[in-house]
């Protein structure tokens, strides 16, 4: 298309970046109408909610050890143990608390590692394409081809010990909990951004042919201008789909660190751990079936309300459903 004087005006009046407050309120209308969505959004709060609200008490609570009452099943009607105790005698309801803390923080702070790392490749990946691109989605190519787990591992025994050593220095010794948790997260989120640069990288080159991007390239606008105010508001819809469903993703790779022993490291709990502790616990003897129940639970149905999350900001910002 020829971006002429006479046509301009007209080009420029239909960019997304001009688009009303009604036009840009219709995904979260659409998604509103979700029954799925909703009730996964009120499930998750829910959650989420009682986590942080019991985080005094849990935080507190989650290694106290009474042996005398490690062989106690649950008992729901005892508002003191409704989810039982595990093997050491601790309050298995505190420790789930806390450490969906844990899960849910590392989930969030690995996605948003991953959202950073990965819309700002894909961005300048699309946007300057030749030889930029080619090169750096070889170096995504190289990456997915790499079993992640090896990745992590190779992150944590590299930074580990330098990032303990730096925290010993300003804040005095024992901050090797601290430093696990933050190279973890940071190494789940460096190794979850593939996908996103390859989405963002696609929606940068169709959305470069648009005639709203001609024509604000033909008007003389600095690039700067024109990523953020053009480009960046029309990638806000797959980018929040994608960190949506990223989350539960970097939740469930730090469970499975956990559980194969590599991830955060007792005696802070996470739901992982916590699982892979009940996997233990489980015998023909004595069968601790709650330690796995319960995390296992709450581990499933925050991983299944996210996915539904995910797929109705899908299904509401997808292009195809707006009218």
């Amino acid at each position: 298309m020829v971006v002429t004087q006479d046509n301009l005006k007209e080009i420029t009046a239909e960019m997304p970046g001009m688009v009303s407050s009604g036009q840009r309120s219709r995904p979260w209308k659409r998604f509103r109408k979700n029954r799925s969505s909703m009730a996964a959004l009120i499930i998750l709060g829910i959650i989420i909610l009682a986590c942080l609200i019991s985080l005094p008490i849990s935080a507190k609570q989650f290694q106290q050890q009474d042996l005398d009452l490690n062989r106690h099943p649950p008992q729901i009607i005892d508002n003191l143990a409704p989810f039982g105790y595990d093997i050491l005698g601790r309050n298995l309801l505190w420790r789930c608390l806390f450490g969906g803390i844990v899960s849910l923080g590392i989930g969030l702070a690995a996605a948003g590692i991953a959202l950073m790392i990965g819309t700002a490749w894909g961005l300048i990946a699309g946007w300057y394409g030749g030889r930029v691109d080619n090169l750096m989605m070889r170096v995504v190519d190289i990456l997915y081809g790499l079993p992640y787990v090896l990745l992590i591992i190779l992150l944590k025994i590299a930074f580990e010990p330098k990032l303990i050593s730096l925290l010993n220095k300003i804040f005095g010794t024992g901050q090797e909990r601290a430093a696990n948790i933050i190279i973890l997260f940071v190494a789940i989120g460096g190794v979850s951004w593939l996908t996103m640069a390859r989405v963002i990288r696609g929606q940068v080159l169709s959305l470069k042919a648009r005639p709203f991007m001609e024509a604000a390239r033909a008007t003389g606008l600095p690039t700067r201008r024109i990523l953020i105010r053009h480009l960046l508001p029309n990638l806000v819809g797959p980018v929040i789909v994608y960190a949506t469903l990223t989350v539960p993703q970097a939740i469930l790779q730090e469970s499975f660190l956990s559980f194969l022993g590599i991830g955060i490291q007792a005696p802070v709990p996470t739901w992982g751990s916590l699982a892979a502790e009940g996997v233990k616990a489980v015998n023909t003897v004595v069968s601790f079936w709650w330690m796995v129940f319960f995390p296992s639970l709450l581990l499933g149905v925050t991983l299944l309300c996210l996915n539904f999350i995910g797929d109705g900001l899908r299904d509401a910002f997808d292009p195809k459903t707006r009218h």
